[in-house]
């Protein structure tokens, strides 16, 4: 194995370079091997006759001139020469690189990238290459400090010619031949010494490839084992208890939620825990999927927890299963942080005789003190608002319990299976019949009054109304800043017409409730707010939305404060304003304004602002794969997934020593995962 062999043993690398590589964590010689180039650099020379004005092209020519530096401002300076280009004399200039000047001199040969401005005599370079330094057409660049590049790609050139036989190959034959793979020794080659770009980026392709496989095949490993252990309990539901509260319902299921209620119930009957994300935009009609899932375990003599990340989702989610399940002789409990002592000890109890059936309540249900009976089903409404810490907790109360993930939030396909691929996905794509579209506009500032007259009229109707206040990335104070000022100026434009409230990051968890309670009661009228009320609760009065400065928001975000407005049978509005809108603002707004497919606005998210704006930067961390994106790379990260299904089907390859290394890595992850839920 490369990494039995220290760095510090080979006799041709001198101490200080060793001491070097110690300081980057390059210990050993497959440490060196595996620290690919960052970027290649294109030094293919192109002639001066092809040249273009004010397009990028890189020349070969000899320094015919004195190399001068000047100063132009305090942070602003230059280095000039004159460069032979092919009997042509021109003019070059480099920004802000004084350091480069004790390596020109009269008769050096080089190589420089840039462009030619305002005539073809000057030419600005970005980049320049010294020739009896490198000569090479693609130059690989490191990121390492106190040791030149040309010395680093000669010792890993020596190191690669004495290690090469030793280098053990890790996707096995069939892999490689099915996707025309390079070699692990020829990807290693390529991608430190090869002089063809379309060589590298072939290699590129593998190591991509090869990182995403292994990643899939992780998830599908846990996914496998779970099914392999036999620790959940079977829910053997009653059909006739659930048919009875289908047929009490004063609306019809749609096909998909038939088709995830089927899904669900499937997993219920199962030996394994259920690991599911039910996805469905606001509206869709997760609720009541969720409700048939309790009432299934409940029919069979387990209880069923539903967990939501506010407390006030928490009372109205009660409310809802209380009056739905009025028929039944079912037990229903709440438990949040505002619960009194007295109540909670009561809960605690029953929980653990068993004599609640359903408990409804924010991360309190999960604390230690609290103990159930016979748990088979946890639900999670908004799952991502949720940490590891929480579902550490849920996972040691016994069990491996049934789990379902409740998501508002669209999420296309290629985060999805790389986010949650150790989990089977339901979708709720159909709408009820009842629910409106919502009519969304954008509004240039020469329109706004029309909004102001819109609010003014739904007002009148007795609507209530949002007003979403910009987001400011560089800092919450500015955020909240803005939201009270907007506050100010809503409540002395409204006066008499609407009360005004206001929600904004700064207000403890306690009064932002409170707050919303207040909007849910109809006290107040028009709710100003940051987008904390972007997951909130159902507010049927609430029928228009406005969003100021909405070119600050993804495509996402947008869709998911629209979907505020759909939860009555009445016309919903929702109205984009923008601040300072580029003619890319305009084009998202616009986007938004006409398509209604939360899943079609994700994908495009995804491809222009990343994985972070669906579950934030923390979260979308884990998905930050060393050389492969999930942003740049979905088809290939597609192929990975099909490959990895077709791998764990396989039971021969657990035992086939050409997958050995993707399954020790598997089954690496697998050992962290069970220590990290220990």
């Amino acid at each position: 194995m490369l990494n039995n062999y220290l760095l510090s043993d080979e006799d041709y690398i001198l101490a200080r370079y060793v001491n070097i590589f110690k300081k980057k964590g390059i210990l050993t010689v497959k440490d060196l091997l595996f620290d690919f180039p960052t970027k290649y650099e294109d030094f293919t020379v192109k002639s001066i006759n092809d040249a273009v004005l004010d397009e990028a092209t890189c020349l070969e020519g000899t320094i015919v001139s004195k190399v001068t530096v000047n100063y132009l401002k305090s942070k602003l300076s230059t280095v000039v020469f004159q460069l032979e280009v092919e009997g042509v004399k021109i003019r070059c200039t480099i920004f802000n690189r004084v350091f480069l000047k004790g390596k020109l001199n009269y008769g050096t040969v080089l190589r420089v990238q840039g462009k030619f401005y305002q005539n073809m005599n000057n030419f600005t370079v970005s980049n320049l290459l010294i020739c009896d330094e490198i000569d090479k057409n693609i130059v690989a660049n490191y990121k390492v400090k106190d040791i030149a590049e040309t010395k680093y790609i000669e010792i890993i050139s020596m190191v690669y010619r004495r290690y090469k036989e030793k280098i053990k190959e890790t996707l096995p034959t069939d892999i490689l031949n099915k996707h025309n793979l390079l070699s692990l020794k020829e990807t290693i080659h390529t991608l430190h010494l090869s002089d063809n770009m379309n060589d590298i980026k072939k290699a590129v392709n593998r190591i991509k490839y090869e990182e995403l496989l292994q990643y899939q095949l992780s998830m599908k490993y846990l996914h496998h084992m779970r099914q392999l252990e036999h620790n959940a309990p079977v829910i053997n539901y009653k059909e006739d208890v659930l048919e009875k509260l289908i047929n009490s319902l004063n609306f019809e299921l749609t096909d998909d939620q038939v088709k995830v209620t089927k899904e669900i119930l499937r997993d219920l009957k199962a030996p394994y825990a259920m690991n599911r994300l039910l996805q469905g935009e606001v509206g869709s009609g997760k609720t009541i999927v969720a409700l048939l899932s309790m009432l299934a375990c409940v029919s069979d003599g387990y209880q069923a927890a539903l967990m939501c990340p506010t407390e006030i989702l928490s009372k109205q989610h009660y409310a809802t299963i209380k009056e739905l399940l009025k028929d039944y002789d079912i037990n229903i409990a709440l438990l949040t942080g505002t619960t009194s002592a007295k109540v909670r000890n009561e809960i605690i109890g029953n929980l653990e005789n068993g004599k609640i059936n359903i408990i409804v309540g924010t991360h309190a249900l999960f604390q230690k003190d609290i103990e159930y009976n016979n748990l088979g089903l946890v639900i999670a409404d908004e799952e991502h608002r949720f940490g590891v810490k929480q579902r550490v907790l849920i996972k040691n109360k016994g069990l491996d319990v049934n789990y379902l993930k409740m998501s508002a939030t669209p999420i296309p396909r290629s985060l999805a299976i790389s986010a949650y691929g150790d989990t089977d996905i339901s979708i709720i794509k159909t709408m009820p019949k009842n629910r409106k579209p919502v009519i969304t506009k954008y509004v240039d500032n020469a329109n706004k009054r029309d909004v102001i007259n819109h609010m003014k009229e739904q007002l009148k109707l007795g609507k209530q109304i949002y007003v979403v206040t910009p987001l400011i990335e560089e800092s919450e104070a500015l955020d909240v800043a803005n939201a009270t000022e907007i506050y100010d100026n809503m409540t002395k434009y409204f006066d008499g017409l609407a009360n005004v409230g206001l929600i904004h990051g700064k207000l403890k968890t306690d009064e932002k409730e409170e707050m919303m309670q207040k909007f849910l009661n109809n006290e107040v009228q028009i709710l100003v707010a940051t987008s904390v009320i972007e997951v909130g609760v159902n507010v049927e009065n609430a029928t228009t939305i406005v969003v100021l400065g909405a070119e600050r928001f993804g495509v996402a975000t947008l869709h998911q404060l629209r979907g505020r407005v759909m939860r009555s049978d009445s016309i919903p509005y929702c109205f984009f304003i923008a601040n300072n809108p580029t003619e890319m603002a305009v084009e998202r707004l616009k986007m938004v304004e006409q398509n209604t497919d939360g899943f079609k606005l994700a994908e495009y998210d995804l491809i222009n602002r990343g994985p972070g704006e669906f579950f934030g930067e923390k979260q979308s961390g884990s998905m930050n794969f060393k050389y492969a994106s999930i942003k740049d790379d979905s088809d290939l990260l597609e192929i990975a997934n099909n490959d990895s299904e077709e791998i764990i089907n396989n039971i021969d390859n657990f035992t086939n020593p050409e997958y050995e290394t993707l399954f020790n890595v598997a089954k690496t992850n697998y050992q962290m995962k069970q220590t990290e839920l220990d």
